[in-house]
């Protein structure tokens, strides 16, 4: 018997597409065999045959009412699509910043007392392209580092005086520029929609391309806070605080030799 429902372009592998519009009859809402049967115009035998297969994988089961529904595999598999996506529009945003201005740019995200880049578009590629080396990174004094600690001593109410007013001031800006070992860095605090700090962004320019002593123009500034404000919101709509959160295992696994 043909399928009749839902009008999509069929496969070539007749099973996967009476799989899928048993789907996508469930997408709508819980439905029982027989309006399942009706819906796709499969026969019931097949109909019932594909369901109990698909409980037994997890991408069916049965409601409360005897209904079927969708499985809580699929619904897994929705939010590792839906953070796939968010990856790759932040790795776009890294990328579109790094052609406006020249930079290698960087996020980055605290595991503990480290710091690890989760993402990257560096200025120049490396032989094996732009993938991310996972690096656990002591916090320190650097421009990066000070934006972590920044929060971190604010939220705890750690330091008086002079101290506290200096945190006050990167936490209203969001910013902090200065120097590491390699040369010009800003770093650009990501905040999700309660405030608390989701990561951070950083452009890193060599000396070589660089005054000893300058600093990025407001220009660049402006561009890598409204990045920031956008990865931001992306991870908030993501419902995570890491963008590619199976680094944070292969950090596990780096050890204390890859610290710095």
């Amino acid at each position: 018997m043909a399928i009749t429902a839902p009008s999509m372009l069929p496969s070539s592998v007749g099973v996967l597409n009476k799989i899928s519009v048993i789907l996508a009859v469930l997408e709508k809402g819980p439905a029982c065999l027989s309006a399942v049967v009706s819906e796709t115009g499969l026969k019931r035998p097949t109909v019932h045959r594909l369901v109990l297969a698909m409980q037994e994988l997890g991408l069916v089961q049965a409601d409360e009412q005897g209904q079927f529904v969708v499985g809580p595999r699929l619904a897994r598999l929705a939010m590792v699509a839906q953070h796939a996506m968010a990856d790759r529009e932040i790795r776009r945003e890294l990328s579109a910043l790094r052609a406006t201005t020249g930079a290698s740019v960087r996020l980055h995200q605290r595991y503990g007392d480290q710091r690890i880049c989760v993402a990257e578009a560096l200025r120049f590629r490396s032989a094996a392209g732009e993938r991310t080396s996972v690096r656990a990174v002591a916090i320190a004094a650097d421009p990066v580092s000070r934006v972590f600690l920044v929060w971190r001593r604010f939220s705890r109410d750690h330091g008086t005086g002079d101290d506290a007013l200096a945190c006050s001031r990167i936490r209203h800006r969001g910013w902090v520029q200065g120097a590491d070992e390699s040369g010009l860095v800003l770093a650009v605090a990501v905040c999700g929609r309660d405030g608390e700090l989701a990561a951070v962004l950083s452009l890193s320019s060599p000396w070589q391309r660089t005054r000893r002593g300058g600093s990025y123009g407001c220009e660049v500034i402006k561009g890598a806070v409204e990045a920031a404000a956008r990865i931001g919101a992306r991870l908030s709509a993501q419902g995570a605080t890491s963008p590619v959160k199976e680094l944070e295992d292969r950090v596990r696994r780096v050890g204390p030799g890859s610290v710095e």
